[in-house]
């Protein structure tokens, strides 16, 4: 939300406070309260609009971190386990496939870590009936997809939250437009009717609908009370 959005979401609140503070003059209305029951609509969907831009997505990159670290970490005990198994009943091959360290997968991209590691269970999977003495059973192999799920999940997290934040942002605008046409085509509109039965309420209401610049204490639209509609 930029500075801009911000002190519209302001002039909102304040306008939604002076309708509702006087509710018992406007709520025999039909026309006044179908718009002011949209009005708190969209004010709810910008808050919610607000709080997806806002969130922190740091704490992605830690469960990143913690899952990585989590997952390569069985997948090197279970191809110890299956490498020692391999030596033993002379299957060079399979040693080959499970000559791998920490750092030989930190080489690799984020999704190429969780796909070797695939590789290791899969291979250990095909044997794990014989990895028992070697200190690998059906239990730890389980750990170890339940690992690489996880640590996918975490890789996927913090492309997905950009992504909501990006759209949360295209959506606000859209709201803040939309929640100044209520204002504009309809409630300024209706509030004509009370300019002289209800005069207090009326000026309140206009007061209300000045957008101030929170920055600097001044209304952006000098000496206009209502914006311009979008």
């Amino acid at each position: 939300m930029d500075k801009k959005q911000e002190n519209q979401l302001s002039m909102f609140y304040a306008t939604q406070k002076t309708l509702a503070l006087n509710e018992a003059i406007w709520n025999t209305v039909p026309g006044m309260v179908s718009a002011s029951a949209e009005f708190d609509t969209n004010i709810k969907s910008i808050e919610s609009c607000v709080e997806r831009q806002v969130i922190d997505i740091r704490g992605y990159a830690k469960a990143k971190g913690e899952a990585e670290t989590l997952m390569i970490g069985i997948t090197l005990a279970v191809a110890g386990g299956v490498r020692a198994y391999a030596t033993v009943i002379g299957d060079s091959v399979l040693v080959n496939k499970m000559n791998v360290s920490r750092a030989t997968l930190l080489r690799h991209r984020d999704s190429v870590i969780a796909q070797h590691c695939q590789g290791i269970h899969t291979e250990a999977n095909a044997v794990v009936a014989s990895l028992a003495p070697y200190g690998v059973t059906p239990a730890v192999i389980t750990d170890l997809q339940t690992a690489i799920d996880t640590y996918v999940t975490a890789i996927m997290a913090p492309r997905n939250a950009i992504t909501l934040r990006k759209g949360s942002t295209a959506e606000l605008k859209a709201l803040i437009k939309d929640t100044n046409k209520v204002l504009t085509k309809r409630l300024d509109s209706l509030m004509a009717s009370y300019a002289l039965s209800q005069p207090e309420f009326y000026r309140d209401y206009h007061n209300s609908r000045m957008i101030v610049d929170l920055g600097t204490g001044s209304s952006e639209s000098g000496s206009t009370p209502v914006p311009v509609a979008a």
